[in-house]
């Protein structure tokens, strides 16, 4: 039979192993910038900021794309309704 504190101390030790390695991958991750009080992402450099220019871009378009099928929808269904009330 397994102790119950055992299973309880199995997990706040696994608990801390991942909360030191989150830690130690954010100091990784980031270096505070001399001067400053911001952090200074590494990772992102001109591929992530060309992506995300891109997903911009897109979301842009999808945006004005469903403007205009709106616009659409709501003109057909008044020309729809007005040839009915002329018939």
């Amino acid at each position: 039979m397994v102790n119950e504190d055992s299973i309880d101390n199995n997990i706040i030790e696994k608990w801390e192993n991942i909360k030191t390695i989150i830690k130690e991958t954010k100091q990784q991750l980031t270096e505070k910038d001399e001067g400053t009080e911001t952090f200074k992402n590494k990772w992102y450099d001109e591929e992530c900021k060309f992506a995300t220019e891109e997903m911009k871009e897109a979301r842009e378009k999808w945006l004005i794309k469903g403007r205009r099928e709106k616009e659409e929808q709501k003109y057909h269904h008044k020309r729809k309704k007005e040839s009915s009330q002329n018939n």
